[in-house]
């Protein structure tokens, strides 16, 4: 589907006909990086209310039933009555940590983006877009990285165990401490040593048709144990078909 059969486009339209009228107007997409990873504990307010996740005391978060509902989805002109509320704010090296009033409780606000001040703004449907292919590359990487247990990069780290015992009840996973020592338990979906360089040799004796992908091979390094230089539709390819075909018989049943 082209963006201009989308129903957003078509809201900018009839709202600003004007513009729309004129075939020479150019409409350009702004795109921002980065970002930083959070942990949300009322996700599983967004379900539906008889879902039984909101009930699970066990698997999600020990004790914890969700009995709130969704908050309610603001549009464009209330989205910027709320943030010019806010007034300005000092950006910079010199700004330091600046918080609105009522963050964290009312709001999580941290600033007031620049794009609140084009006039049609507010008037958007759709006011960011996801790059699925980036998103994807992302996913990929981090389970290709904890089920490999890659150094750095896994996410089953010391932090994420400790987070385990505060919110989810799986003894098996917590950190063992023995004296000065703190011991990381295996998990389950992390593979044996020797599992892991069969998947790398495996790897590096794919061949693929001309333009399915490129030469994962040169990608490979098994004497490291190693995956490097994957870019975005290798790792499109990689999620949809060998992700399901190779963990499936070296994860357990169920994974």
């Amino acid at each position: 589907m082209h963006p201009s059969d989308g129903e957003a486009w078509k809201h900018f339209n009839s709202v600003h006909p004007h513009f729309s009228a004129k075939s020479r107007n150019v409409r350009l997409r702004l795109r921002t990086n980065g970002g930083k990873a959070s942990f949300f504990y009322y996700h599983c307010c967004f379900l539906p209310p008889n879902h039984w996740y909101r009930k699970n005391r066990k698997d999600l978060f020990v004790g914890r039933v969700e009995k709130d509902a969704a908050p309610p989805r603001l549009s464009g002109e209330e989205l910027h009555d709320v943030v010019s509320e806010y007034g300005d704010i000092m950006f910079g090296l010199q700004s330091g940590k600046q918080k609105f009033p009522g963050f964290d409780l009312t709001h999580n606000w941290v600033k007031q983006s620049i794009f609140w001040e084009l006039s049609y703004w507010k008037t958007n449907l759709l006011r960011h877009n996801l790059d699925v292919m980036h998103i994807e590359k992302n996913v990929f990487e981090n389970i290709f990285n904890t089920v490999m247990d890659v150094k750095g990069k896994t996410k089953d780290n010391i932090k994420a165990r400790l987070d385990i015992a505060l919110f989810c009840n799986r003894t098996n996973m917590e950190l063992v401490c023995d004296g000065s020592r703190v011991a990381k338990p295996r998990a389950s979906f992390v593979l044996e040593k020797n599992t892991q360089l069969l998947l790398y040799k495996w790897l590096k004796s794919l061949r693929f048709f001309d333009g399915h992908a490129s030469n994962i091979s040169r990608l490979v390094n098994t004497e490291e144990c190693g995956l490097y230089g994957m870019k975005s539709h290798n790792c499109h390819m990689f999620m949809q078909t060998f992700i399901p075909l190779v963990y499936r018989d070296l994860l357990p049943k169920g994974m």
